[in-house]
Formats: structure tokens, sequence, C-alpha cells
């Protein structure tokens, strides 16, 4: 089960030589279970040591304790963080793996062992930031680099279920409306995301088999900044229900080495602005200048905005096999162009390669509850509602006109009783097939 590695420096840091080697060397298929050095189980956890015969309660827990190239390997459960804060910061590089059984000898994150990333609304160590973040880019430096040092390090993140739902602040009891802004009594709905990931200079990423819902951020719900020389693999992902975007391939590096992404077989449906009146927010996927991207058999559809965002231009993009549809604003935007999806081959100059994309919307398996709940949403127009505004007739107005200031205008009533319903899992975890035998992700198999 746990096996004694050899070891090597990364940036000054002892690193597991595993960790040191590219990932596929390091990890082959179903081999985590020989690869943990720190366990944790919500049941049966105890203390910091994280043994298999010991293992933490929380990853929170043992964060202070961890050492550049852990893995650890948790079991089904629901995790709230260290005194319920609702939050996992990390600043090395280390390895986090779910859907372990109770005893660490089967493996099911999408079916009989669910590690389930959550917290608490208005517990005493409530925090807002990222549900879970890893952060290389202070132990593989450039100088560490410059200086001949060992800088190769590998980042996985695999099958875990992020569910902010508990949480949310909501309006009332049937968790139909979220509320930004904390009160006395109410702490605010977190405006953060479930997964972030930063790299430092020549690192392996691997992001596959997690599932992201009810989270409320204003751009990345599974964000990404890679470092020089990044090689990122975003795989069998599920972002759905969410604010903002459901992924962001970004950037912590600007030359000629810049970070690859492969993005295949991801969903990323149901992505709201970040308030009805907002402008920003509600896209499938926002990408970023110096990135290389290649985007295939993924499905990007009923977004509030966009099904890719590319306003900040990515270039040398690949999009193939992938279905993208029923997104409000366009299913494609290059800088200020709004492309539709079997235009984007001819019209995007940033694509290099775009095939066999479709936009045969699927039928997702969600309750009617929580889809009335969604289609009742008002979503605005903002530009539209501003231009019913008039100015007011008053001696304020008068002096502001005299010394060219902005005019006070009418107000605008204009809101939505609904915004980001809570979804169950049991919704979440039924939108995760794969579509017209092309796009989508498939359930990790039971090991």
């Amino acid at each position: 089960m746990f096996i004694q590695r050899n070891t090597c420096k990364l940036g000054g840091a002892l690193v597991a030589l595993a960790l040191c080697l590219p990932a596929s060397s390091a990890f082959a298929a179903g081999s985590y279970r020989d690869m943990c050095t720190k366990f944790v189980h919500g049941d049966t956890g105890k203390g910091k040591t994280a043994t298999l015969e010991k293992p933490a309660k929380d990853l929170g827990n043992i964060i202070s304790r961890l050492e550049a190239g852990d893995v650890i390997c948790i079991a089904q459960g629901s995790y709230t963080g260290r005194g319920d804060n609702g939050v996992d910061d990390i600043n090395i590089p280390v390895s986090v793996i779910g859907g372990f059984s109770a005893d660490f000898t089967k493996r099911d994150p999408w079916g009989a062992h669910k590690t389930i990333f959550t917290g608490l609304h208005n517990s005493k160590n409530f925090a807002t930031q990222t549900r879970l973040s890893i952060d290389s880019t202070k132990t593989a430096t450039r100088l560490a680099e410059a200086r001949g040092e060992p800088t190769k390090h590998t980042i996985i993140v695999d099958g875990l279920i992020f569910d902010n739902g508990p949480r949310n602040y909501y309006k009332d009891a049937t968790e139909s409306l979220i509320v930004r802004k904390g009160t006395p009594t109410n702490t605010p709905t977190p405006e953060s995301g479930a997964l972030s990931i930063s790299t430092g200079v020549n690192s392996t990423v691997i992001v596959k088999n997690n599932v992201a819902t009810n989270f409320a951020p204003t751009e990345g719900v599974f964000s990404f900044f890679g470092g020089k020389g990044a090689k990122v693999t975003v795989e069998n992902n599920l972002a759905i229900n969410n604010t903002g975007s459901g992924f962001r391939l970004g950037t912590s590096f600007t030359g000629t080495d810049v970070p690859t992404y492969k993005f295949k077989n991801n969903i990323s449906v149901f992505n709201e602005k970040h308030t009805a009146f907002g402008t920003f927010g509600g896209s499938g996927i926002m990408l970023e200048s110096s990135t290389s991207v290649e985007i295939t058999n993924s499905v990007f559809a009923y977004n509030d905005n966009f099904g890719v965002d590319n306003t900040k231009r990515s270039k040398n993009l690949v999009f193939n096999e992938n279905i993208i549809a029923k997104n409000a604003n366009a299913d494609f935007v290059e800088f200020n162009l709004k492309i539709n999806y079997d235009d984007i081959e001819d019209e995007a100059d940033l694509v290099d390669e775009a095939s066999d994309n479709i936009n045969t919307a699927p039928a997702f398996k969600v309750s009617e509850k929580w889809g009335a709940y969604y289609t009742s949403r008002s979503i605005i127009d903002r530009n539209a509602a501003e231009a019913d505004v008039k100015a007011v007739d008053s001696w304020a107005n008068d002096v502001r006109g005299f010394f060219g200031w902005n005019l006070q205008g009418t107000d605008l009533k204009i809101d939505s009783a609904v915004w980001l319903p809570r979804m169950s899992l049991e919704d979440a975890m039924g939108a995760a097939l794969l579509y017209a035998d092309t796009a989508g992700v498939r359930t990790p198999a039971a090991e």
C-alpha cells in the first residue's frame, strides 16, 4: 500500500523522486494506491501523522506538515476544512487523490466512494477563498532553474467532488437565490471557485475526474495558471451550475515557452452571469493570451454568455469534435467578434484548426424542480435596461448640468428572484455522461 521512495531537491525543498519526473512515468493508470504518502479519512481520522494506520481527519489539518511531492489520498466522505473553514490553501506542489474506500483498498470516485469537498455556511472559522488551491510558484522558480537546480514537478488532482451549496448564503429555505453580501448574522456567499492551480517552471499538471457545482466566482470555477513550460492536462471534469466561467485556462508566464493545455472530454454547462444585471461571467470556458490550447470532445452549452470566451486572444487554438450549443450570447467570441459554431473554422483568426464540432444540445438528466427554478431566472439586458433611464428634473441636475457632470437618473427597478439555485449532487452527477458518442465525460472505472 505505502512504498518508500527516493527523494530529490526541488527549489531547495526535499521532494519525492517520482514527483520530479513527468507524470506519465510517475503515475500509471490505477497506481495511485501505491503512491500515497499521506492518508485522510473523515470518519476514523485522528491526529496529524496521516499514515495508513492512523489517517488524518481532514486535509486542512495537515497542510502545515505537507512536503513538496506528497500524494494525499482521501477516503469517501464530506470534508469541510480545518475548523470548518471550507478552504484548503497549499503552497507547495502536491497531489490530491479522492474516491478511496474507508480502508483505502478500493477506489470509486463517482460511485460508492465519493470524496466531497464542501464547507459550512456561518461556521465560526468561515473563509471565502477558493475551496482548494495548490501553488508551486515559490518552490519551482526561475532562479532555481537558472542555478541548475531541479524544478520539474507534478501536481495531480483526481477524483474530488466540489459542492459549494452548503457554503452559500441563500435568501430563504428554497435555496433558489444566492446572496452575495453578508449581514451581521450571515456570512456572504463566497465569490471564489472550486480549484485553483498556479505553477512555477517546468510543471506537469493533471486534473481529471472532478466535479464542481454551486460555486459563485467572478471568473473560473476550475482555474489554472501554468508557469514556464507547464504541460497541463484537463480531462473528464464536470462544471455545472456555477457563475463565472466553468474553466479558466490562464498563465503566470509571458515568453516563448508558454504553458500548453490539453483540454479534452470535459463538460461546462449552466454557467450564469455574476448577477442578473451583470455583463461578465456566464461562459463555458475562458482562455487567456500566452497559452497554447487544444480543446477536444468537450461540451459547452446553456451558458448565459459564451460557450468559449477568447476575448483575451489565445493564439493557435485547436477546437475539434466538441458540442457547443444554446449559449445565449454566442457560441464563440474572439476579442470582440461573436462567432457561430459552424463559422469558427472560417472566421476565427486565432483558431488554427476547427473540425467536426456540432450544436446538438444535450438533454441533461436534471430534476424538474431545479429546471423550473433555473428557467424562471430573469436574465437582464443591461444596455436595454439602461436605455429606459430618464434624467430627473431637479435642482441637483441643474447644478450637475452646469458643470458638465453626469446627471442623476430614475432608478432601475430590476432583479431576478432566482439566481444560482442550488443543484443537488444527484442532478449534477446525472449530467456526467458522454453525449452523441463524442463529447462529455465518462464515469471513472472503479478500482
